[in-house]
C-alpha cells in the first residue's frame, strides 16, 4: 500500500511539474511573440526603405532567436531551421512566384479596368525591396517562422491555422485605432484569411518562411506605386490580397506529394 502511495504521488507530482512547464512555456511563446511583434511594429519603415526594413529584420530575428532558445530549449545550432530559415521545398517556391505573379497582375487589370492610371515612384526598386524584406521575410519570420510554427508542433494543420487566426489578426488591431474602424477592419479581415494560404506554403515548403515571404512581400508591392491614386485603388489591394493567395490551396498532394492530415511531433526542442 505504501508503494503504490508512493507512486501515486511521484506520479501526481511529475504531473504537476509538467502543467507548470507547460504553462510557462505558453507564457513564454507570447511574451516572445509579442516582443518580437512591438518590435516590428515600432520600427515600421516609413518611408519604406532597404535599411530600415533591415533593422527591424535583425531586431525581430534577434528576439526570436533568444526566445526560442530560451523558450523551447532549442541547440542554438537548430534554432535557425526551427524559425524556419532552412531550405524550402522547390515546388513551393514555384507557386509562391506563381501567385505572387498573379497578385501584382491583379493590381494592374483591376486597375485598367477602374481606368486608374497607375505610376511608379521614383524610388520604386528600392520600395520594393523593403517590401520584400520588412512585409516578406520579417513579418514571416515572425507570423509563420515562430507564432505558427510552434502552435503547429502536436497538432493537425488545421487545429493549428484556426488557433494562429486570432492571434495574428490581434495584431492588427493597433490599425483600427489609428486608422478607424473601416481601414483598420478591412486589415483585420485581410491578416485572418491570408493565415490560411500563407501556413499552407509553409508547410508544403518543408515548413520554412520562404514561400510564404514571397507571395507576402510581392502583397506589399503596391506601395511601389505613386500614392495619388483614387481611394478605389486600395480595393483592388483589398481583393487582390485576400483572393489571390487562395489560389494556393489549388496545388495539393498530387502535386506536392504529401499530406496535411497528420500531427506533428515537436521539431523545436533539444532531442
Amino acid at each position: 500500500m505504501s508503494d503504490r502511495g508512493t507512486r501515486g504521488s511521484s506520479t501526481a507530482s511529475l504531473d504537476r511539474s509538467s502543467e507548470r512547464i507547460g504553462a510557462a512555456r505558453v507564457v513564454g511563446f507570447l511574451v516572445v511573440f509579442v516582443a518580437a511583434w512591438f518590435a516590428l511594429d515600432r520600427l515600421v519603415p516609413n518611408p519604406l526603405l532597404p535599411f530600415r526594413a533591415v533593422i527591424a529584420l535583425l531586431v525581430a530575428g534577434a528576439i526570436l532567436f533568444v526566445g526560442q532558445a530560451v523558450v523551447f530549449r532549442t541547440e542554438l545550432g537548430r534554432v535557425p531551421a526551427a524559425l524556419g530559415l532552412g531550405r524550402p521545398a522547390g515546388r513551393a517556391v514555384v507557386v509562391a512566384l506563381l501567385v505572387g505573379g498573379l497578385v501584382i497582375a491583379t493590381f494592374l487589370v483591376g486597375a485598367a479596368l477602374l481606368g486608374i492610371q497607375l505610376r511608379l515612384r521614383p524610388e520604386w526598386p528600392a520600395v520594393l525591396l523593403a517590401a520584400l524584406i520588412f512585409h516578406g521575410i520579417a513579418e514571416e519570420l515572425v507570423w509563420r517562422g515562430y507564432a505558427f510554427a510552434r502552435i503547429r508542433e502536436h497538432r493537425t494543420f488545421w487545429r493549428a491555422v484556426l488557433l494562429s487566426i486570432p492571434l495574428i489578426a490581434a495584431t492588427h488591431v493597433p490599425i483600427i485605432l489609428t486608422s478607424g474602424w473601416l481601414v483598420g477592419g478591412l486589415a483585420l479581415v485581410s491578416a485572418a484569411v491570408t493565415c490560411l494560404p500563407l501556413a499552407y506554403l509553409w508547410e508544403r515548403g518543408h515548413r520554412t518562411i520562404w514561400p510564404p515571404a514571397i507571395v507576402h512581400g510581392l502583397i506589399g508591392s503596391w506601395q511601389i506605386f505613386d500614392r495619388s491614386y483614387p481611394m478605389t485603388f486600395p480595393l483592388i489591394v483589398l481583393i487582390a490580397t485576400i483572393v489571390v493567395p487562395l489560389i494556393a490551396f489549388a496545388f495539393r498532394d498530387n502535386f506536392f506529394g504529401a499530406s496535411l492530415s497528420g500531427r506533428e511531433p515537436s521539431s523545436a526542442g533539444t532531442s
